[in-house]
């Protein structure tokens, strides 16, 4: 099996510098991983109380049911359905990914670095997916996502405002039933020599986000609702975990503020 290509990248202008020179297809995808984890979907990472198709079935059927009351629209698919549950946080077997690479840079780094169980700081990553044609698939009510084999690339309908934002693609991934278990993307034959690691050092997490934000890269951005105003508005004005308090004044906001 072809080994997927890594690299280091410590600055939000080598990562662009990067993006720049090897990223000129249509269609690239990018993935944002606080830590250096397996590309698995959220289900597959799970202890389920069951066997995987009895609670995937179980989850699908009561998110459909349940939710109704709280969709502003219909879904017209389970491509449709299965897109919602994801983006609102519900484990699938889905796996997001964007066009846009500065923002799964900022999914990268929008929190402090996560630590070993020694209590070193790990590096986060940046999966760049360069797709060939033969492996997307089209959404379709004849075609519905539990009975794909293998795992396949699909541009979701723009159901949530957050998909749109965050120019949202998805993986979906197949149980393997002989194995008992989903094949990460970066171990299968198909996919792994299709993807490229981009390493963040932690100690560059702060001052990527600071960057980011002055591009407009943020929550408030990526979120365009009130959890992500909110989120915004809270970082602005306190200290994440490795944040600095002079880098920290650096971006408070200095319009728009009145007294109280």
């Amino acid at each position: 099996m072809t080994q997927y290509r890594s690299e280091t990248v410590s600055s939000v202008s080598d990562f662009i510098v990067f993006v720049q020179k090897n990223c000129e297809e249509d269609n690239i995808l990018f993935r944002g991983q606080p830590s250096d984890e397996k590309l698995l979907p959220k289900i597959a990472r799970l202890r389920l109380r069951e066997h995987f198709r009895q609670t995937e079935k179980h989850m699908f059927q009561e998110f459909k049911r349940k939710a109704i009351p709280h969709l502003a629209f219909q879904p017209e698919t389970d491509w449709d359905w299965l897109a919602l549950a994801q983006h609102h946080g519900m484990a699938t077997r889905l796996l997001d990914w964007t066009l846009n690479p500065l923002a799964a840079l900022w999914f990268t780094v929008c929190s402090p670095p996560t630590r070993t169980k020694g209590g070193k700081q790990r590096c986060g990553v940046v999966w760049v997916f360069f797709p060939e044609k033969s492996d997307f698939i089209v959404p379709a009510a004849d075609n519905p996502p539990f009975r794909v084999i293998g795992t396949r690339v699909f541009q979701p309908r723009h159901v949530a405002q957050r998909i749109n934002a965050q120019a949202g693609w998805f993986t979906t991934h197949s149980f393997v039933v002989q194995k008992k278990h989903f094949v990460p993307l970066e171990q299968n034959k198909r996919y792994s020599a299709k993807l490229i690691k981009l390493r963040i050092p932690p100690r560059e997490f702060e001052e990527m986000r600071y960057q980011l934000d002055r591009l407009n890269v943020n929550a408030a951005s990526l979120f365009p609702d009130l959890d992500g105003l909110c989120r915004h508005i809270t970082w602005e004005d306190s200290f994440l975990e490795d944040e600095k308090s002079n880098q920290a004044l650096q971006r408070t906001p200095t319009s728009g503020v009145a007294e109280l």
